[in-house]
Formats: structure tokens, C-alpha cells, sequence
């Protein structure tokens, strides 16, 4: 009867210590790629803010659109879609309630798209000192991002490349009072 002899114990640190180093190796190897992705950085620009501004700063924002809904009537003009002030609601919303949902549906079309905004004070009268900004995006990706400016425009026209879902985000400030909207939508 042969006996087994046991592996030497050179062979098995050795064994150990390349196992140790692999496993070391691939700890770096994972924290290097992640560093090189896009991983932690904040490209989602919703309300054309970083998140975190965002989020430190919600309350403020829900009371500064409360106020500027008060003071003034803001009207957008999507193609044939009228909305009435601004809202940042839509936030809340995962992008399937889109189809489900009776208003703020096929909003937007494959092609030239036309937006109108009319603000006008609590006499309607027009303001005329209105800045706008906003951001058109898809909600998967910011390849065909559209950002629009509208120093003092009544109207502007832009192109949407593809049929699916939709955020339009920004930001209305008339003289120091400033509101944020966020609307999510389709384009078909």
C-alpha cells in the first residue's frame, strides 16, 4: 500500500500567496475601470442643475414655483399642447405612466417641433424681461439633446430626431423670481 505524501508547504504558500495577489489584482483592475466610466458623475442636468443642488434645495424650489404660479400666468405652447404654469410633478413619474396617462401624452413629434411661451402679470399685461431655459432630452440617453434659450422670444422651433420618451426641463425667470418645470412626455 503506497502512502500519499502531503503537498509541501512551500508549494502551498506559494500557491496562497499567488491566489492573494490574483485576487489584489483584480480589486485594482475593478477600481481602475470604474474610475475610467462615467460612474458618480452627474450628466442627468435635470431643471438644468446638478441633482444635488437639487436635492438640497427642493423646498425652496416648490415654494419659488408656488410663488412665481401666484404672481404671474405662465402658458406654454407645445405644438397643440397648452400648459398652464409650471409644474416640477412630473419628476415623480416613471416614464411608463406616460402611456397610461390622458394629458401631457404625444406632446411632442418626429420632426420640427414648435414651442410658444406667453407670460403675463396678475393685470395681463405681457412681461416682456422673461428668460427661459430649457433642456429637451431623451429619457435613456442625452445624445439629441436640445437645449433651448429664450432671452425675450415669444417662439422657437426645434428638431427631434426619434420617436420615444421625452423629458423637457428648465427654468423661467422673470425679473428675480424664478420657478422650475419638469414634464415628461413622447414623441411619436
Amino acid at each position: 500500500m503506497e502512502t500519499k505524501k502531503p503537498m509541501n508547504k512551500w508549494l502551498l504558500y506559494f500557491i496562497f500567496i499567488i491566489k492573494f495577489l490574483f485576487g489584489l489584482g483584480l480589486i485594482v483592475w475593478t477600481v481602475y475601470q470604474t474610475s475610467q466610466s462615467d460612474t458618480g458623475s452627474d450628466n442627468d442636468n435635470a431643471f438644468l442643475s446638478q441633482y444635488h443642488e437639487i436635492d438640497a434645495n427642493y423646498n425652496q424650489l416648490v415654494l419659488a414655483n408656488i410663488k412665481i404660479n401666484n404672481d404671474y400666468k405662465i402658458t406654454f405652447k407645445l405644438n397643440d399642447t397648452i400648459i398652464d404654469g409650471i409644474s416640477h410633478e412630473d419628476v415623480f413619474l416613471s416614464q411608463r405612466v406616460i402611456s397610461k396617462r390622458k394629458n401631457r401624452k404625444n406632446i411632442l413629434k418626429v420632426g420640427t417641433n414648435n414651442f410658444g411661451v406667453e407670460v403675463l402679470d396678475k393685470d395681463g399685461k405681457k412681461v416682456n424681461n422673461v428668460q427661459i431655459e430649457m433642456l429637451i432630452t431623451m429619457a435613456t440617453n442625452h445624445k439629441y439633446d436640445k437645449k433651448l434659450d429664450f432671452k425675450n422670444k415669444d417662439n422657437i422651433s426645434f428638431e427631434l430626431p426619434n420617436a420615444g420618451y421625452w423629458n423637457i426641463t428648465g427654468f423661467v425667470k422673470v425679473s428675480n423670481d424664478e420657478g422650475r418645470f419638469f414634464i415628461k412626455t413622447n414623441a411619436r
